[in-house]
């Protein structure tokens, strides 16, 4: 069963407000599944058509209750769609009159004014029941698992100025569309959604879209911190890659004892550097230097100190073996340090002061 056959089964058992909301109800009912018949001599009769068993009971309900007609009932099997079954409640030349004096269509003397219900909804009550009857004689929803959309049909000008009227009132936006030669009402937020059914006492329906609303933020939120997290650790892993690789470049080459010591944040490169290549534990500085305090320099950069030496290294095993472009160093804030592109020794007038440091914040590419 469809999200919108439930919604449906929930409304045709919310009781009338008032005894004027009854019908109210009427009128939307019949402005959407209603259908009049002229058979001469000033006899007309109503058919009232739904395949929804709910609907008709609800129907029936309020002609009998509100109006104190029996209307009579019959079911159709079609042969379309793997043989649907509608239920038709007929209101005959006898009681055809009743309902259609009590919706402004017809006069006192019989004569027929209108083929659209003419009936005055001023109150807030009456406006409700109106579109709780239009729900529930045409009004269809998509699954809240899915997609947000809910359409009202309007048959003509008339109606869809009632609905307008109504909806207004509610304070829920207009939005008409079109397929094909029929023109609807239709609501895309799902704020819209739960204000609507809401108003109209589907208050079993609005916890569910809630509910789900609440599982879809909560998956939403767990997911982006995953792949915020999945991304932070593929890009340490090729941080890492790249920097193991300069070093085993520099190591093969016999250059790894010849790297320079720049403004003594180095001492102890060449043996830091063989205990990454070799994959050593967390903590790869040689013992006497595992409780050396950072230079504060570094720590105002946001790059600790072990992260700057191993970016010294990338730059210089580009420079002594011709590595292709190296990843790029964020400092604090994720800002990106600027590549001069320059010889080792040489200094970029706007990389700072870093670079007459000896740290190297230009060490890599764009």
């Amino acid at each position: 069963m469809s999200f919108s056959s439930d919604v449906k089964n929930e409304l045709a058992v919310v009781k009338p407000e008032k005894s004027c909301c009854g019908l109210s109800e009427l009128c939307g009912l019949y402005a959407t599944m209603g259908s009049l018949s002229l058979l001469g001599r000033g006899m007309v009769n109503v058919n009232l058509v739904s395949e929804s068993l709910a609907v008709c009971r609800r129907a029936y309900t309020l002609l009998v209750q509100s109006l104190h007609v029996s209307p009579q009932i019959q079911y159709i099997t079609t042969a379309r769609f793997g043989g649907t079954r509608k239920c038709v409640l007929t209101l005959g030349p006898i009681h055809s009159p009743t309902l259609l004096k009590a919706l402004g269509m017809m006069d006192d003397s019989g004569s027929l004014r209108s083929t659209t219900p003419r009936l005055s909804l001023t109150r807030q009550c009456c406006m409700r029941a109106f579109l709780r009857g239009i729900m529930l004689g045409g009004g269809t929803m998509s699954n809240p698992d899915h997609s947000y959309h809910l359409e009202l049909p309007c048959r003509d000008s008339d109606i869809q100025a009632m609905m307008a009227k109504c909806m207004q009132r509610m304070g829920l936006p207009i939005k008409l569309g079109a397929r094909r030669d029929h023109t609807y009402l239709y609501l895309k937020q799902s704020d819209q959604i739960v204000t609507f059914l809401t108003v109209i006492g589907a208050h079993t329906s609005v916890m569910q879209i809630e509910d789900l609303r609440v599982k879809k933020q909560v998956m939403e939120t767990v997911n982006r911190a995953m792949n915020c997290d999945n991304a932070n650790l593929q890009k340490q892993m090729n941080a890492s890659d790249a920097q193991v690789e300069a070093i085993r470049h520099l190591r093969d080459t016999d250059k790894l004892s010849t790297l320079p010591q720049p403004a003594g944040n180095c001492p102890g490169a060449p043996e830091r550097a063989g205990c990454i290549a070799d994959g050593a534990g967390a903590d790869a500085r040689p013992a006497h230097r595992q409780k050396r305090r950072q230079p504060p320099h570094a720590k105002a950069d946001g790059l600790s100190g072990r992260n700057v030496r191993n970016v010294c290294f990338l730059y210089f095993a580009r420079a002594a073996c011709a590595l292709p472009r190296l990843p790029c160093v964020k400092g604090s804030g994720g800002k990106r340090v600027r590549s001069a592109h320059l010889p080792a020794g040489q200094s970029d007038p706007k990389a700072g002061s870093e670079t007459s440091r000896g740290y190297g914040s230009n060490l890599c590419d764009d």
